[in-house]
Order: structure tokens, then C-alpha cells, then sequence
């Protein structure tokens, strides 16, 4: 299953992470901001691997495998899979955060 994920349901108006999230939500962000890192650090590449491990148990324990990472040219969204149990994920709203890395150019 894809797990959908629109960044911006987690932060305030201020752009900043709520700090009304549960645990599990605040574990979620961290991983996923890894994600949107690795992603936008290599904006212009087909994939790539971010730093975060997997957060799926395979078999009760946890995955161990690497994440890859890309954006979609056609909707700007974030996709990221796992190599070795096949979780996989689209990040939406992440246009603009703390952890965007893309280089903006300023004029």
C-alpha cells in the first residue's frame, strides 16, 4: 500500500512543525523530512538514496533496507520506496519548507 502524505497537515501556520503531533507523527515527519532532503538535494537526478531508514517491520523486526528517493517532473511530488521490503510513499506540500534543498537562484 502508498502511503499519501501532504506535508503541510503536520505544520502550523507558520510553517513550522505543530507541536500538537503524536509520537507517531513526530516519527513520521523526521523520516520524511529525511526524505524531501535527499530528494530535493538531487533535485534534478532521477533517484536517489536518503539517509533514513526504513520504517517498516518485516517479520517483527525492523527493515533494513535503503530508501530511494525521487520528485515527479509532471507534479512536483516526492516518491520514495524501499529497496528491500518495497514501503513506498508520495509527499505532497513540501514546496518551500526547512527542508527543501533545492538551490533557489536569487536575483
Amino acid at each position: 500500500m502508498t502511503m499519501v502524505t501532504n506535508l503541510q497537515h503536520f505544520l502550523n501556520e507558520n510553517g513550522t512543525v505543530s507541536p500538537d503531533l503524536t509520537s507517531e507523527a513526530e516519527a513520521l515527519i523526521s523520516f520524511q523530512s529525511l526524505v524531501i532532503e535527499a530528494a530535493t538535494i538531487a533535485y534534478d537526478k532521477p533517484v536517489t538514496f536518503a539517509s533514513a531508514p526504513c520504517r517498516a517491520m518485516v517479520e517483527g523486526e525492523p527493515c533494513k533496507g535503503q530508501i530511494d528517493t525521487w520528485v515527479y517532473a509532471e507534479t512536483n511530488e516526492i516518491g520514495w520506496e524501499c529497496l528491500e521490503c518495497g514501503e513506498e510513499g508520495v509527499i505532497t506540500g513540501w514546496e518551500k519548507t526547512v527542508w527543501d534543498r533545492r538551490d533557489y537562484v536569487r536575483h
